[in-house]
């Protein structure tokens, strides 16, 4: 599979005094993408016990996004998955112009004791098949 590609709805509260998306939005757009990456396959964000955590966020900004009715499409895609963790990579974008780009480490958490552990066999194999094209 290749990366998933994410519709995200800009609301009118996202902009700043500068008339352009806030750089606090941003993260919720990532959050957005990662649950819909997640019901897209049929999962939670808790799988077989295991939360998914942020443990790492980085945001590049690269272009000033204003406030529109049409929805800008975030593509994700998974990279370096390892014992406990993996990367997810995003880049915010319209047809002719990339926005932003960031990732975010995730480590697989115990709900219930609260230690990271290994991934799910289930989540394992969605996130090794979500690679760019």
């Amino acid at each position: 599979m290749a990366s998933v590609l994410v519709p995200i709805h800009l609301r009118w509260s996202d902009m700043d005094i500068y008339h352009h998306v806030n750089n606090v939005a941003y993260a919720n757009y990532l959050e957005t993408a990662r649950v819909q990456f997640l019901a897209e396959h049929n999962l939670d964000p808790t799988v077989e016990g295991y939360g998914q955590l942020v443990a790492r966020l980085e945001i590049d900004y690269t272009a000033t996004l204003a406030y529109r009715a049409e929805p800008v499409e975030m593509e994700l895609w998974v990279s370096d998955v390892g014992t406990s963790s993996y990367v997810i990579n995003y880049e915010l974008r319209d047809e002719q112009t990339v926005y932003m780009q960031a990732k975010t480490i995730m480590v697989c958490v115990s709900v219930e004791h609260s230690v990271p552990g290994r991934i799910p066999a289930v989540l394992r194999q969605i996130l090794e098949s979500t690679g760019r094209s």
